[in-house]
């Protein structure tokens, strides 16, 4: 058998399939608007936005970072006062006190030493009486605000033995808390009371011009009236 109406009949064969496949195209290219057998076209230009759309659910808050501290604010209004607190737990004991009757005797039993330390010093004591002075003189009035500064007073002898304690004492003239300023010949202390014990010198009291109101103790313990601004020794009288 002869190969060449084989060959023939391959070629028909082929030639036949692709005339199909041509008219297949042409008129699908015919009928077909739309769809086109080429590749794809480009892009257009973006369009234009739509509208908003609905507002969506609040979501839930974020896990951002901790902010600094802000500054302190103003201190606001005082409080109302709380409701007391319940008492506290019993404390301790504590050390047993100094018993004040030890220290109170102490206390006198130091005054005493210091009191005697002042009579041998420089003051002299008769009975229930201590005299002492500061070795100035001054006038009456002085002597009497001198005194009271320390709660005593002017120096005045009831008996012959605080006469003669207070000529010791003052080894001069010095003033007596005596006077009759207020009425003239009656000679009373300081607290209005009339004395009774006296030690005049003689011819003494002779109230020398009508002005001599009050009363010294001279060197040898007698009694003088004298000027109240007389500058003369002060003697003060404390309770022993």
């Amino acid at each position: 058998m002869s190969l060449f109406p084989s060959l023939h009949l391959l070629l028909l064969i082929v030639m036949t399939a692709s005339h199909t496949e041509t008219e297949k195209c042409e008129d699908i290219q015919n009928t077909c608007l739309v769809i086109s057998c080429n590749s794809p076209g480009i892009n257009g230009l973006p369009g234009k936005d739509g509208h908003d759309g609905a507002k969506g659910e609040k979501g839930e808050p974020g896990q951002g970072l901790i902010g600094l501290q802000g500054l302190p604010g103003m201190v606001g209004p005082q409080g109302s006062p709380g409701i007391p607190g319940l008492p506290g737990l019993k404390g301790q004991k504590g050390d047993s006190g100094i018993d004040p009757g030890n220290s109170l005797a102490n206390l006198r039993s130091e005054l005493d030493n210091i009191k005697k330390w002042l009579i041998f010093a420089q003051g002299k004591q008769v009975g229930k009486k201590l005299y002492l002075t500061n070795g100035k003189k001054m006038s009456f009035n002085g002597v009497k605000a001198l005194c009271a500064q320390f709660q005593a007073s002017v120096a005045t002898p009831t008996n012959s033995r605080e006469n003669q304690a207070i000529q010791e004492l003052a080894g001069t003239e010095a003033f007596l808390g005596i006077t009759d300023e207020y009425t003239e010949g009656q000679f009373v202390d300081l607290t209005g009371k009339r004395v009774r014990y006296q030690n005049w010198n003689d011819g003494e009291p002779n109230n020398a011009d009508s002005a001599e109101h009050c009363v010294e103790i001279l060197k040898d313990g007698k009694w003088n009236d004298i000027f109240c601004s007389s500058q003369i020794l002060a003697v003060c009288e404390f309770p022993a």
